[in-house]
């Protein structure tokens, strides 16, 4: 065998073990409750909203947080289907893809919403809020409107925080931006009942301000993820599940792997697919040449680091020497160590 020459490895998907497999049920159960309880929420604000333009916002906002669980559902239909003659690498990515298109929309629909309540303040566009009767009881129907809005934001920030658990355990960052979605709904009605108070003390541009505010933040929302899943798309480097920092994952299998008897030295290079990572490993074995059976033996020593570990191809490394190695090692950032 040369050192250019790989160990050929035949892709056997990895399956998940019953706990990921119950958190992934469980995630699918609360992103079915999302929809329904959203998709309620949607019904009441459209018959309350009235002329109130951050009322009108907030129902498109609370339309647009349907998104992300549809889109895990889907993947996870999609993903479940697993190798076949056509996926020969497996759908592990379909989390990735649902999670772009859904962020494509997102920013597409808050821009359009920024624009039209900019549009609102331009032509100073006065909203109309009437009465409504109950019985023989006659109310300002502005009352109606802030109750729905702070009815609105119990369901999302429960579901978040439930998400968010599940999120962390599956290391499913569709499932974590889902859950930061839901937490910052409480936003976009604190902000709605800004408005609709305006209104009632005379403020006009109030209503309008506060509906430009919730626009921007589903653009905020939107383009954050849209630059996370592309991240994600080109294969960068691995981050945790809230992207607040690198995935310590790889260091943890170099770790591993250098402590495998027949392992001089190696690096790692690891990306993310879905929930899982996958990548190459490059060893400078002890022996003059890397078998089969050592290849096999450090793979699965690399793949027991954790349950996230899916494919792992292993090298013969073709640097000249372990100074050079050990020189690339120091500068190069972890996930390519």
């Amino acid at each position: 065998m040369t050192d250019a020459q790989a160990i050929p490895v035949q892709r056997v998907p990895r399956p998940l073990a019953a706990p990921q497999l119950q958190d992934l049920h469980r995630a699918a159960r609360l992103c079915w409750w999302s929809i329904g309880l959203l998709g309620a929420i949607t019904v009441m604000m459209a018959l309350t909203m009235g002329g109130s333009q951050a009322m009108l916002t907030a129902l498109v906002e609370d339309v647009l947080s349907m998104l992300p669980p549809i889109a895990f559902l889907i993947a996870l239909r999609f993903r479940a289907r697993g190798v076949d003659g056509t996926y020969i690498n497996g759908r592990e990515r379909a989390f990735d893809i649902t999670f772009l298109a859904s962020s494509v929309a997102l920013t597409a629909v808050g821009l359009l919403l920024v624009f039209d309540g900019l549009h609102v303040l331009a032509t100073r566009t006065h909203p109309v809020v009437g009465s409504v009767a109950f019985g023989d009881t006659v109310v300002w129907q502005g009352w109606v409107m802030i109750a729905a809005l702070a009815l609105s934001c119990v369901p999302p920030v429960i579901l978040g925080r439930m998400k968010l658990r599940l999120a962390r355990a599956l290391d499913s960052k569709p499932l974590q931006a889902d859950a930061d979605m839901n937490k910052a709904d409480w936003m976009t009605a604190v902000a709605g009942i800004v408005g609709v108070l305006g209104i009632g003390f005379g403020l006009w541009w109030a209503d309008a301000a506060a509906a430009v505010f919730i626009a921007f933040e589903v653009v905020r929302d939107g383009v954050r993820n849209l630059r996370n899943a592309v991240r994600d798309m080109h294969d960068a480097r691995p981050q945790r599940v809230d992207r607040s920092d690198h995935d310590t994952l790889p260091d943890q299998v170099t770790d591993a792997v250098r402590r495998h008897p027949d392992v001089s030295s190696c690096r790692v290079r690891f990306h993310e697919e879905g929930m899982r990572l996958s990548g190459v490993i490059y060893v400078i074995p002890r022996a003059a040449t890397l078998t089969a059976n050592a290849a096999d033996a450090i793979r699965e020593t690399a793949r027991a680091v954790h349950w996230r570990i899916d494919e792992v191809h292993v090298v013969p490394d073709t640097m000249p020497g372990h100074a050079k190695i050990a020189h690339d090692e120091a500068a190069a950032p972890a996930s390519v160590r």
